[in-house]
């Protein structure tokens, strides 16, 4: 029953970060060591940096020695590229854009319906029957350069496909009679 008390008593109301609660175990861990508002590590930033570990975007083999280069080679290569073709965009819209005008066959139906063309502008609310339109009027309202809007355009990315030409499959009823002998 007394060291029930004593429970209650200690865990009542807040405690102060001086409070010897705190500082038995801080000094047993030894972890932090508090310096103003901050707490610092034992482990300095060299050790930390020191460690090579790789881009983890599949087929990547980037490798890197500290968190900032590792972000900054993400936020270029793999922020904004899409999963089906691999095409890199400069943003989240354009991405959203991309992945619909091109990946999209609710869209393809849909645009011969109604405009569904958006402006490049996130603000800008402007739909088009297709690309031609709205790459004019980018370019003369929104004073967008020619290259950027060649570039969206590029279809480099994606692959060739040539269209075949359905042909018939041959007699069937000939090849049995010719060729295959049940016994």
């Amino acid at each position: 029953m007394e060291k029930l008390q004593l429970l209650l008593a200690r865990g009542t109301g807040h405690k102060s970060v001086e409070d010897d609660l705190f500082k038995t175990v801080d000094d047993s861990l030894k972890v932090y060591r508090r310096v103003g508002v901050f707490e610092i590590t034992d482990q300095s930033d060299e050790l930390r940096c020191t460690d090579n570990f790789q881009c983890n975007v599949d087929g990547c083999t980037a490798s890197f020695t500290s968190m900032a280069d590792y972000d900054s080679h993400y936020n270029s290569n793999h922020r904004y590229t899409c999963i089906y073709c691999r095409k890199l965009l400069q943003s989240a819209h354009l991405l959203d854009l991309h992945l619909s005008e091109t990946h999209d066959n609710f869209f393809k139906v849909s645009s011969v319906k109604k405009p569904m063309f958006k402006c490049f502008i996130v603000t800008c609310q402007t739909q088009f029957w297709n690309s031609e339109e709205r790459n004019v009027h980018c370019k003369e309202i929104h004073n967008m350069s020619k290259s950027f809007l060649q570039h969206y355009g590029n279809k480099k990315n994606q692959k060739n496909r040539k269209k075949t030409k359905y042909t018939a499959p041959p007699n069937l009823e000939s090849m049995v009679e010719s060729s295959m002998v049940i016994n």
